[in-house]
């Protein structure tokens, strides 16, 4: 029998709309079709931009969480993004994780992250040591590339042009759960927060 617990790995994160996520579903089809060793990709529809990764919470942070999230929104306005250019983490040659970057107001997300990281220090929550890097994830490979499949990934993403039209409104940010699953991770909205409001 196993324990019951009400903890819940969560985040803060924008929810990307419709047009971005079809962009990036193509752009996910050809990654998939490299044939690249030890690559699993997301589920598009799980895309978005992470703000704040909160880890395990317990379910009786949510509300405070929730409140901290409304007090961060208050004074920033909404804004717009766009898809930007695709990337790997560390670096192409050895890529573990393959991104899509995003462009647009810059200054108005990093504000809206800072405004974020401030209002969750209020409930102890540590600030994030390693600088803002926004990135939506589009795969990870398992254990690395060899030189031969970071090529292949090189080579593959150099064919990826994502639609810089296409606008990403930031007019809100959703406290996100994430509940793993055999078909890889699936999240939940449980809470939201509306800036300007």
């Amino acid at each position: 029998m196993t324990e019951m617990t009400d903890k819940m790995r969560a985040f803060i994160a924008v929810e990307l709309p419709d047009v971005a996520l079809d962009d990036l579903r193509r752009a996910i089809s050809l990654i998939r079709e490299a044939g690249i060793h030890n690559l699993r990709v997301v589920r598009p529809e799980g895309i978005h931009l992470t703000l704040k990764f909160l880890g395990d919470i317990e379910s009786s942070q949510v509300e405070p969480v929730s409140e901290a999230m409304t007090r961060a929104t208050n004074d920033v306005q909404p804004f717009q993004l766009h898809l930007g250019e695709t990337g790997a983490f560390p670096n192409i040659r050895r890529p573990r994780v393959l991104w899509a970057g995003v462009d647009g107001e810059m200054e108005s997300l990093s504000n809206l992250q800072q405004s974020i990281e401030k209002a969750l220090e209020g409930l102890g929550v540590e600030r994030e040591r390693r600088s803002f890097n926004p990135h939506l994830t589009l795969g990870r490979i398992r254990g690395g590339a060899s030189e031969e499949e970071g090529q292949k990934v090189a080579q593959t993403l150099s064919i990826i042009h994502l639609d810089e039209s296409l606008t990403i409104p930031v007019d809100s940010i959703s406290l996100m759960r994430t509940t793993m699953t055999p078909d890889g991770a699936v999240y939940d909205r449980l809470a939201s927060a509306a800036l300007g409001a």
